[in-house]
């Protein structure tokens, strides 16, 4: 599955120009996001210059067959790069009801997902949060 995500544009731009493609896992068992963790992240943006949150995500395109069966409330995208390897990931987020947040696609798109570990994948979450400087730039951005 591929997940297309469109941003608002602004005057000068096409809403279709800003765009960003994310790549579903194959999990076993959903890999979810703690229930504190946007709530962390958005007091950081507050003392922090390098971490932001806003809301731009206009819509979201499932493309391929899905076997989730999930439809999502919202999405939200978690953009970040390393200081260090000044390498760029994201995250595409969806949010079930009765699951709450958890990890529908990862970014860049030609970047092997199969990788991507529980285990790891929780380190990356909490590291944003207990090492922000570690980033030059953690972006969140919502669905408006």
């Amino acid at each position: 599955m591929i997940y297309k995500v469109i941003f608002k544009g602004n005057e000068e731009t096409e809403g279709n120009e800003l765009a960003l493609t994310f790549e579903s896992g194959d999990f076993n068992k959903p890999l979810k996001i703690p229930t504190d963790f946007f709530f962390e992240l958005k007091k950081l943006s507050e003392t922090s210059n390098n971490v932001i949150d806003f809301k731009n995500i206009e819509e979201v395109i499932e493309i391929g067959q899905s076997n989730s069966g999930s439809s999502y409330n919202y999405h939200l995208v978690l953009l970040f790069t390393n200081k260090s390897s000044q390498v760029k990931e994201g995250y595409l987020i969806g949010n079930v009801k009765k699951l709450g947040d958890i990890l529908i696609g990862v970014f860049p798109f030609n970047k092997n997902i199969s990788d991507l570990t529980p285990e790891l994948f929780s380190e990356k979450i909490s590291n944003l949060i207990t090492n922000p400087h570690e980033y030059s730039e953690i972006c969140l951005i919502a669905q408006s």
